[in-house]
């Protein structure tokens, strides 16, 4: 799903978090959105139905920020913890 389409669900309140996990330890992070009805939608590439990879943490949690989550849960592994976005 694009950032836009999910920026509008945001604001509906349709999720309930935004985690990031990595893909690999040398290719990056996702976004994965977690719903009420605990479906999990991933942010898109632009031009492509690719998922989007982040190349650092920050970038992935500046684009929650933009799309307007507060708190960032990241899974690491087996360890998982919450940042403020």
């Amino acid at each position: 799903m694009q950032e836009k389409e999910i920026k509008l669900l945001f604001r509906a309140g349709v999720f309930r978090s935004c985690k990031a996990s990595p893909v690999s330890m040398s290719r990056g992070w996702t976004l994965k959105f977690h719903t009420h009805n605990d479906e999990i939608i991933t942010l898109d590439l632009q031009r492509s139905r690719e998922e989007r990879e982040f190349k650092s943490l920050d970038g992935a949690a500046a684009v929650a920020r933009r799309i307007g989550f507060e708190w960032l849960h990241v899974q690491l592994g087996d360890m998982e913890w919450r940042e403020k976005a």
